[in-house]
């Protein structure tokens, strides 16, 4: 196994051109382990301070992923809820009832960070079932470009 010196408190930009330039064997190491946690929670934090509110106009939606692939082969889900152009994040479903709309997009932390880099195509692993969205498919081909996280521009 190499070393998987990744600081999830580093430059956001930084995290995720490191996270690009490993191996998916290592990025399996890596989100699988101790870390892994806080290295997703970093993105997800990036992925709220991305928010284009200007995109989400008018909308009201819960947009959660299920990310599998953890600790222990844990699942850990993150909930971004847009509401009257303001993001908030949580790290754990909430049971609240949510006024508009509702997407979940269910894959293992791997393929999620391999989309998010710009590796893997995110619409050709939903065709293959790599990716699985319940809710309106339309809409979360939409909503993802709402979020965004920066890379590093060399």
């Amino acid at each position: 196994m190499s070393d998987l010196a990744v600081d999830p408190t580093a430059d956001p930009a930084k995290l995720i051109t490191t996270l690009a330039a490993m191996s998916e064997r290592e990025v399996s190491d890596l989100l699988a382990g101790p870390a892994g946690n806080d290295v997703l929670d970093e993105i997800f934090r990036q992925m709220q301070a991305n928010f284009r509110p200007e995109l989400a106009q008018g909308e009201n939606a819960l947009v959660r992923f299920a990310l599998s692939g953890g600790p222990d082969g844990g699942t850990r889900t993150y909930e971004l809820r847009i509401n009257d152009g303001q993001c908030a994040l949580a790290h754990e479903p909430s049971s609240s009832a949510v006024e508009g709309r509702q997407l979940t997009i269910m894959t293992d932390r791997v393929r999620f960070v391999r989309v998010l880099t710009g590796q893997a195509n995110g619409a050709k692993l939903f065709l293959t079932r790599k990716i699985k969205v319940d809710g309106d498919i339309k809409f979360g081909g939409k909503v993802v470009s709402w979020f965004g996280v920066p890379t590093q521009q060399d």
